[in-house]
């Protein structure tokens, strides 16, 4: 941190050094692994503008079922209607930039958004509006 950087500068140095290895070791943090082993396993799920992805996120396991709202509940086909004018999966995939979406700013706004990539203030297409709407970004 700052200690290696004046060191450098009192060295006139100027270089790039890694200090991740100091506070992790190679295998990662085995008692949070074993931790999320233990609580969670990994299943199928539909992402919003994408469709399933196998293997792709987690549920609680069996041992913490009892907590899992999928299991308690009438939750689990319960399905979002996507707008057919919506390309945030598209733009999630890196595939569109969000103004070259034709509902971008127009129809899709973040007070009237049409899909995820414009719900979240942090999501690309609000992004895009909020910050780069008026500038043409390549």
């Amino acid at each position: 941190g700052i200690r290696r950087a004046v060191a450098q500068l009192e060295k006139g140095e100027a270089r790039l050094e890694n200090a991740y290895p100091r506070a992790v070791r190679r295998e990662g943090n085995t008692a949070a692994q074993k931790m999320l082993a233990d609580v969670f396993e990994v299943t199928d799920r539909a992402w919003r503008g994408i469709g399933v992805i196998p293997r792709s996120g987690w549920r609680l396991s069996e041992r913490y079922r009892d907590f899992d709202a999928e299991a308690r509940f009438a939750v689990a086909n319960i399905r979002t209607q996507e707008s057919p004018l919506c390309r945030s999966g598209e733009v999630l995939q890196g595939l569109l930039k969000p103004n070259q979406c034709p509902a971008f700013g127009k129809e899709c706004t973040p007070r009237t958004p049409l899909g995820a990539t414009m719900v979240s203030s942090e999501g690309a297409c609000a992004a895009y509006y909020q910050y780069g709407r008026f500038v043409q970004v390549e």
